[in-house]
């Protein structure tokens, strides 16, 4: 590998460390100011990640999104597994549990 080329490595692996962090503490629909300026410094490393290597950052857009629907995937199993476990479930305070953790998976 030629010196540039590990440069561009090292920009590409920075780049996508920064919005990983920065997708997990981003809420979307959120008008908190916290929240726009997160938004912006998404764009803003976006940018930066696609004119620094257009392959990575679709890659990184592709990767994202498979994240995305993996969570989405896993929570609607959790959740259907927590209702099947509900009508079996005679204990008021773990019922009470249950039904706490499936609501916080809407």
């Amino acid at each position: 590998m030629k010196h540039e080329e590990i440069l561009k490595f090292g920009e590409i692996q920075y780049l996508k460390g920064r919005l990983d962090e920065l997708n997990k503490i981003y809420t979307p629909n959120s008008i908190s100011t916290e929240n726009r300026i997160t938004d912006y410094r998404i764009s803003k490393y976006e940018e930066k990640l696609r004119n620094t290597d257009e392959t990575a950052y679709f890659l990184y857009m592709t990767e994202l999104k498979n994240r995305t629907i993996s969570k989405e995937k896993s929570k609607n199993k959790i959740k259907t597994l927590l209702q099947d476990i509900l009508s079996e479930v005679k204990d008021d305070d773990l019922v009470k549990r249950i039904n706490n953790q499936i609501e916080s998976y809407k």
